[in-house]
């Protein structure tokens, strides 16, 4: 048995897998980010954590969140604003809320106990009704959506926040209440098709501020008044949300007496609220993780249909054509392979690993030919070929085939989606992976670690 054909031949393999794998590596990130996959799959699982609608909604609003996605103007526009108000204009400029995809877990407990903080104000329930009303336009199409609508609701939900943050009990919560609920008829005058909403969002924060008054009165009072107002908060959160209200009570079950020397019970309160989102975006990681692989396997095998990369074929044509093994295997061990290079720019990477395949006679790639040569009569282009035919596709209506370059009888149609389905399953092991193999194989093949390694260990 030839061993140094065989290394050869794995490196070739390999080498070209490493290839295929960073190509859909960057198609995948290239669908992921349109669809925007991770952040919904983390607006899902904050929509479960929170067990409300108007609680999420309220939750991507905080400034907190916001910030984390916030696109700044380079440099400052020339165009009058009443340019982009005007009815004709207003139209083509929607405003594109795009989710975070990453939100870490200080910036969730933050902003969560401040939403806890201000839970019991009235102010705080009506940005919640305000907040339902838009994120409804927004699921309406583009030619029915209110623009203008949305951007006052936007406007509102941000007063009644500053309002929320005021509430104390003194004089001046009356009055940003009291400014707060005035805009908001303002809205309802100028938009009376909203008038209704308005006016249920209204009635529904009176009847929940009710609610929780009465919760309150039954809240005992702790000795801290940090933790004291965020027990309240949580108090009055269960009667918007009883699932989150319990949840917290859990978290913050005997933080008094947990709570190390020295350390602020709210401060122990929010590592716990912090644990409690870590585990659940741990969650989130492992089916994004299944979806990624789904997905990579989907586009690996799209990618290796197009570009007829069957990896059967492919190994056989190496093992029988030895100057382009021996070439590839070359190209290969004279590349500088560096992990790190791989993750910090892809696509210089595969710039790079293209040139090594430049004046080789790989068979990948389609080729269209007659389907009935006149040289030879009996010659068929068929997808199960006999002796006389050739593994093709006939395209129908115009007599051509769709074949591989120097096709034979040697395969047909199950062979060949099988081996794409082989070079498919490599492209989703991802580069790294079969960037290890090749290290290995190409030390095998040579004579042993090269000196940087060793002085590495």
């Amino acid at each position: 048995m030839n061993l140094g054909a065989i290394v050869e031949v794995a490196i070739g393999i390999i080498f070209v897998w490493i290839v295929l794998s960073l190509t859909t590596i960057q198609l995948q990130e290239w669908v992921t980010t349109q669809l925007n996959k991770r952040a919904r799959d983390m607006e899902d699982a904050i929509h479960e954590m929170l067990a409300n609608p108007n609680l999420k909604a309220q939750f991507y609003d905080h400034p907190i969140i916001r910030g984390l996605t916030a696109n700044k103007r380079k440099f400052p526009s020339f165009v009058p604003p009443r340019f982009y108000n005007h009815p004709l204009v207003r139209g083509f400029t929607q405003e594109k809320r795009k989710l975070p995809s990453y939100i870490p877990s200080q910036q969730f407990a933050l902003c969560l106990f401040d939403m806890a903080r201000t839970a019991d104000t009235e102010s705080s329930l009506i940005q919640q009704g305000i907040l339902k009303i838009r994120d409804d336009l927004n699921q309406k199409n583009r030619l029915s959506k209110d623009y203008a609508a949305i951007e006052a609701l936007n406007l509102l939900a941000d007063l009644a926040r500053s309002a929320a943050a005021t509430e104390a009990g003194t004089a001046i919560t009356k009055k940003t209440l009291a400014v707060l609920k005035q805009e908001v008829n303002k809205f309802a005058e100028s938009y009376p098709a909203y008038k209704q909403d308005i006016d249920a969002a209204l009635g529904e924060a009176s009847k929940f501020k009710e609610e929780i008054e009465d919760v309150l009165k039954q809240q005992p009072k702790d000795k801290d008044p940090a933790l004291n107002k965020l027990k309240r908060g949580i108090a009055a959160l269960s009667v918007i949300s009883p699932e989150v209200n319990q949840t917290l009570n859990a978290l913050l079950l005997n933080v008094e007496e947990y709570a190390e020397e020295g350390e602020a019970h709210v401060a122990r309160a929010r590592k716990n609220v912090e644990k409690w989102f870590d585990d659940s975006m741990e969650r989130v990681s492992g089916v994004f993780k299944r979806y990624s692989q789904m997905m990579a396997l989907i586009i690996g095998f799209i990618v290796a249909l197009v570009l007829n990369i069957d990896s059967i074929n492919l190994t056989f044509y190496l093992w029988r054509d030895q100057s382009v093994r021996q070439a590839l295997a070359d190209n290969a061990a004279t590349f500088e392979l560096s992990e790190a290079e791989f993750a910090r720019d892809p696509e210089q990477a595969m710039q790079d690993l293209r040139k090594k395949f430049i004046g080789l006679s790989l068979p990948v790639g389609w080729v269209i030919n007659d389907s009935t040569p006149s040289t030879i009569p009996d010659f068929r282009c068929r997808a199960f070929p006999g002796q006389f035919d050739t593994f093709g596709v006939r395209i129908p209506y115009i007599e051509k085939c769709l074949a591989p370059p120097q096709a034979d009888n040697t395969t047909n149609i199950l062979l060949k989606l099988g081996g794409i389905f082989l070079t498919a399953l490599a492209a989703r092991q991802g580069a790294p992976f079969w960037f290890d193999f090749l290290k290995r194989f190409v030390n095998l093949r040579g004579t042993g670690a090269n000196p940087a390694e060793k002085e590495g260990k």
